[in-house]
């Protein structure tokens, strides 16, 4: 009989120390929920740095797209205007048909022949003549300061003073060749006290060109100028990007031009 007793006590005491142990205290429930906390914080530091990512390539995305109208509208003008063209030539063509001969003989000696004509109009009709530009060049500047700008950003120089062959859009920041050939670009970019700006040129997704800002003293601004010959093909995009964090103010004013321009050869 006092063995069985003796058991039972032995038992009582074994489970009261297992509950014991599987019992946390305060503090280890407060250390968990503090780890639990942190967990989630960087969880939602995370998805709010993914989410400003994603807005800035969306940004992206809708000027690029909008450039894009823009390009069709002008092939779609340039499209209606050749097909007024060659309906003009070959109405001419048939006028010129149905002239007598005697008017045809009677003009040979203060015109070209009449069949001479009639050659260049068929290949008019034929092929009809490409839009051309002759000139192309294009100058824009910031109309304010740009602060803090983050990274992947592109500059938009919103002023355009020259524009010779409208490759440049003013929304976008981006100049697209009109036509192919080599092309000189050139850009100024001021920086604010205390601020550093590292600024690539693109072509298409591609760096072709770039430049550093930077200035450390209190009341001390920076010019930083860089130039580009480029071979560009029809279509080609231009622009200058942001490809590294900024810190400051991308300087401008009445004063300090912060500009992008260029011209083909």
């Amino acid at each position: 009989m006092a063995i069985i007793i003796i058991s039972m006590v032995l038992l009582g005491v074994c489970f009261q120390h297992s509950l014991a142990s599987d019992i946390k205290s305060p503090k280890d429930e407060i250390a968990d929920i503090r780890k639990l906390l942190q967990d989630q914080n960087e969880r939602i530091l995370k998805l709010e740095s993914e989410n400003l990512a994603l807005k800035s390539r969306l940004s992206h995305v809708e000027r690029d797209n909008a450039d894009l109208k823009e390009q069709v509208v002008g092939v779609a003008k340039t499209h209606e205007l050749l097909q007024d063209e060659v309906v003009n030539l070959r109405r001419q063509l048939s006028e010129m048909r149905k002239l007598p001969e005697q008017n045809n003989l009677r003009n040979l000696n203060i015109r070209e022949p009449q069949n001479m004509k009639h050659r260049r109009l068929l290949a008019l009709v034929t092929d009809p003549p490409t839009a051309s530009v002759d000139l192309v060049a294009f100058y824009a500047y910031m109309s304010k300061p740009e602060p803090n700008p983050s990274n992947h950003f592109t500059l938009i120089f919103d002023v355009v003073r020259t524009n010779l062959g409208n490759g440049y859009n003013k929304h976008s920041g981006t100049f697209v060749a009109p036509s192919a050939g080599a092309y000189v670009i050139t850009w100024t970019i001021n920086t604010s006290p205390h601020g550093a700006h590292h600024i690539n040129l693109m072509v298409n997704s591609a760096i072709a060109g770039g430049t550093l800002t930077d200035t450390e003293e209190t009341g001390d601004y920076d010019s930083d100028s860089n130039t580009a010959v480029l071979v560009l093909n029809q279509g080609d995009s231009v622009n200058l990007r942001i490809t590294y964090p900024s810190v400051g103010i991308l300087y401008a004013d009445s004063r300090a031009f912060t500009s992008f321009s260029g011209w083909k050869l």
